[in-house]
């Protein structure tokens, strides 16, 4: 079997069909015959944007990152989260750009009711305003953002690859590689900075190998694109020597052998001394569905040092975090406060793992799908924040109110 990496994909919020080939630029001859030998070349076409606006009589901001061809979907695509800015953690969101300036956003919200949405007027420059519609259709707020320069200022980048098993039939299964990442933009923050930021990015992209100088990435990236390659074809074959595959069988028939591997990075928060990035990757190899998952990294910019949960919260957080993990389900997925937590989890107790985020409000838990839940459920996310847990949070990472109210 091609080798598949562990980890998984794209925020929670979306679970990805099967894409249809991506097909590169470069001529035939040199996509089929020479394909470990071709460059891989960034496009910058992929947007970031940090908002910072209302939503009815509350601040919110948002991380949004516009792609223009991601995962084959046609059109303009949004994806990113959104949060309160006094209390609240990430919560995804992702649509598309209808008719020349009109944004739905989709909220993440319950995996089994209707969504909440973001509906309103896109602007170029990233002014976005409009009506969000709570998903009982009745309550409706006001909300407008704008774009911020308050934050780590992050470009897109993206990369497209593929792979004819066979280009000499009329029809074949066709491997699909694809990467999207943001770097700092030049010029735009202390060098220091910006050369810890782009390495731990760098070891984001490659699973957390250690990577010596950040412009070797896309050297580090083009050596696993090729090892893709060589496992697939070795399987493909292997498939033909048994007669599963031919070149006479029926184009629908190669349809669960159309691979595809996407690796990204998205934004959950982003402060000009803290950043939290979360790095997906998703593999279709075969079967119902693909395997997507997102590993969470948070950085502390003006220390330079990627941030553990012995940073910020103190001995013995567990079970006081297991509790606040157990009412953020109830309440993100509106279970009732005497149901139990195995109608909706594998287990009736749910406690933190090791993949984590930091806002400037508390901490959240990214959990893969089949974790913790079935993988109709998504991935999850839930956030526990300083306030329900400010005994065992870190002094220094308590706001002034909270601190006092804490002596």
């Amino acid at each position: 079997m091609i080798h598949c990496r562990n980890w998984m994909l794209l925020g929670s919020f979306l679970v990805l069909l099967i894409s249809s080939a991506c097909q590169s630029d470069s001529p035939a001859s040199e996509e089929n015959l020479l394909a470990e030998e071709r460059v891989l070349k960034p496009q910058q076409s992929n947007r970031y944007y940090h908002l910072q606006g209302s939503l009815g009589d509350l601040a919110i901001s948002m991380e949004l990152q516009e792609e223009s061809n991601y995962q084959g979907r046609n059109g303009r695509f949004f994806r990113g989260f959104y949060r309160y800015d006094d209390y609240g953690g990430p919560i995804g969101i992702y649509g598309n750009l209808e008719n020349g300036n009109r944004l739905i956003l989709t909220e993440q919200g319950s995996w089994d009711g209707d969504p909440h949405l973001f509906q309103g007027r896109w602007e170029e420059d990233g002014d976005f305003s409009g009506l969000w519609q709570h998903s009982n259709g009745k309550d409706v707020y006001d909300f407008r953002l704008q774009k911020s320069a308050n934050a780590v200022p992050l470009e897109g980048y993206w990369i497209q690859d593929s792979l004819i098993a066979f280009p000499e039939w009329e029809a074949s299964p066709v491997l699909s590689y694809s990467l999207e990442w943001l770097d700092v933009a030049e010029g735009k923050m202390p060098e220091k900075q910006r050369d810890f930021l782009r390495e731990q990015i760098a070891r984001g992209m490659l699973e957390g190998s250690a990577i010596g100088d950040p412009n070797d990435l896309l050297t580090k990236l083009t050596e696993e694109r090729n090892t893709l390659y060589s496992d697939f074809r070795e399987e493909m074959a292997s498939m033909t020597d048994a007669g599963i595959i031919d070149s006479l069988a029926d184009p629908d028939m190669f349809l669960s052998f159309h691979y595809s591997y996407n690796t990204s990075v998205q934004v959950y928060y982003n402060a000009p001394e803290l950043l939290t990035l979360g790095f997906t990757d998703y593999s279709y190899t075969g079967g119902a569905h693909g395997m997507y998952a997102t590993i969470v990294s948070s950085y502390d910019l003006k220390n330079k040092k990627v941030l553990k949960l012995s940073d910020i919260l103190l001995p013995g957080y567990v079970e006081a975090v297991s509790k606040a993990l157990a009412k953020a389900v109830r309440t993100k997925y509106n279970l009732g406060a005497s149901a139990p937590l195995n109608t909706f989890l594998f287990e009736e107790e749910i406690a933190p793992n090791e993949n984590y985020g930091f806002t400037d409000k508390g901490v959240f838990f990214v959990y893969a799908p089949y974790e913790i839940a079935p993988y109709a459920a998504g991935e999850i996310e839930l956030f526990v924040s300083f306030e329900k847990i400010k005994e065992f949070v870190n002094p220094a990472w308590l706001t002034e109110e909270e601190a006092e109210k804490e002596e």
